[in-house]
């Protein structure tokens, strides 16, 4: 079995996406024949609330590597929070030992934090290590540009530079990149003209059907959802400006229906979680209040513990997909909606993949649109769904097609990384055998092998 060292240094008990997605790979890797081993941190160094129980979710046999991380107290005299360059120095160090005790095959690096990504650049020169980098989120992208200047603050415009400067070098050498969205890796691509569309693939979140099992055998605090006599639908995830369109007409639609209907549609209730990543205040309260809404809407902005999220999924009425008018807005949040088994109501672009994945496994029947004008006149259409969800008994579960659903799961997911990196080291395995010899006679010890045989 091959071997790939995985640098997060956000991982389990952390809730945050990119913790998430490596825990996702490293339960079902061995199955496509590699072995991951985690080098991340030690929780104390997080500076965000973390889940202990999160750990209950890791494979037993998943060797876990954790290090120190310099205290943000000290780091920020500096003006450096970034939990990527507090742990650079000791991540370097845990890799180095780890190749000096172990074949290693390959190098995969999950972003952001970002600047871990140099430590790719590094281990091909130094170890000659095949490494893979994976987008989450963009390193480079032109928002500090659009900001007017006067609003432009002096350290995003640092990180700016800094990122536009360092990302080529960190990809130099890359032998393949990966990105959670067709959007995402090609905007990496279009950047260099050294980069070749072969070497970026889409990997999408997928759906972990274990989760909702664990979720579901572990229940967490109570809550009155489901317990009130109302009908509470619920939207769990980000709100972007992209999105109020679509939240504009799915609040036209419920006005509507009060107003024809006062008595039935006083039982609904429409909640919010997490929609605020960056901060307390409410985001979608506001459209609410406009549309003469707010007694029927709930918004908890701030983001929630992760297996928490699951048991929310799980208790609702119906759940709410809130789409974006951008076509090419993939939701990943789709792939939990269908696993928590409960009806949806989902207001995407006809061009979004979202809309095909809900309808290739019939988890729902989407509202869709092409233009926010066109949003306008859906209010009758989006009442109507409205309707046939809340007379639905709560027991109801949708006739999804779960063998359709099989190619979204994060099992599927990670299929795609595995052959990912076995083409990585087929590529590197030519140039990569005399570096590692030259490396391991320079630092007197085995380097990290390629996995050419």
């Amino acid at each position: 079995m091959k071997t790939v060292a995985i640098i997060a240094p956000d991982f389990a008990p952390s809730n945050h996406p990119p913790a998430l997605r490596v825990r996702f790979f490293a339960s079902h890797l061995a199955e496509f024949g590699w072995r991951p081993i985690i080098i991340t941190t030690k929780p104390a160094s997080y500076e965000w609330t973390i889940d202990q129980e999160n750990l209950q979710l890791l494979p037993p046999s998943l060797e876990v590597i954790r290090t120190e991380a310099f205290s943000p107290k000290f780091t920020r005299i500096f003006g450096i929070g970034d939990l990527g360059l507090r742990t650079m120095g000791q991540h370097w160090r845990a890799l180095k030992q780890l190749c000096r005790r172990e074949r290693v095959d390959a190098l995969f690096i999950p972003v952001p934090p970002n600047y871990p990504m140099l430590l790719g650049r590094l281990a091909h020169a130094r170890l000659g290590l095949p490494y893979v980098v994976d987008y989450i989120d963009p390193w480079v992208s032109d928002y500090y540009r659009t900001v007017p200047r006067e609003r432009r603050l002096p350290k995003v415009g640092a990180s700016a530079w800094l990122a536009r400067r360092l990302e080529p070098i960190a990809l130099r050498r890359a032998a393949q990149i990966t990105g959670v969205s067709l959007g995402t890796t090609d905007s990496v691509v279009s950047r260099y003209r050294w980069l070749g569309r072969e070497q970026a693939t889409e990997i999408p979140y997928g759906g972990e059907p274990a989760d909702f099992d664990y979720a579901r055998a572990h229940p967490r605090s109570e809550n009155s959802w489901g317990t009130d006599g109302l009908l509470h639908f619920g939207y769990i995830g980000a709100y972007t400006v992209a999105m109020a369109p679509v939240l504009r007409a799915l609040f036209a639609a419920v006005k509507l229906g009060r107003d024809r209907r006062p008595d039935f549609f006083g039982k609904l209730r429409l909640h919010f979680v997490g929609t605020n990543y960056g901060g307390s205040k409410p985001l979608v309260l506001p459209w609410a209040r406009q549309a003469g809404i707010e007694d029927m809407v709930e918004e908890r902005p701030q983001r929630v513990a992760y297996l928490e999220a699951l048991q929310l999924l799980t208790r609702c009425h119906a759940l709410v997909i809130v789409g974006s008018e951008e076509a090419h807005y993939t939701a990943s949040k789709v792939f939990p909606y269908i696993l928590a088994r409960r009806p949806v109501l989902a207001i995407l672009h006809a061009e979004s993949s979202a809309t095909a994945i809900l309808r290739q496994t019939r988890a729902c029947d989407p509202i869709v649109f092409r233009s926010s004008p066109e949003l306008e006149g859906k209010a009758a259409e989006i009442l109507a769904a409205l309707e046939k969800l809340m007379v639905l008994p709560h027991d109801f579960a949708p006739p999804t097609r779960w063998e359709d659903f099989e190619p979204y799961t994060t099992r599927a997911m990670t299929g795609r990384l595995a052959a990912v990196l076995d083409r990585a080291i087929g590529i590197e395995a030519a140039d990569t055998i005399g570096v590692q010899a030259t490396k391991s006679q320079q630092e007197g010890g085995p380097a990290c092998p390629s996995a050419a045989h």
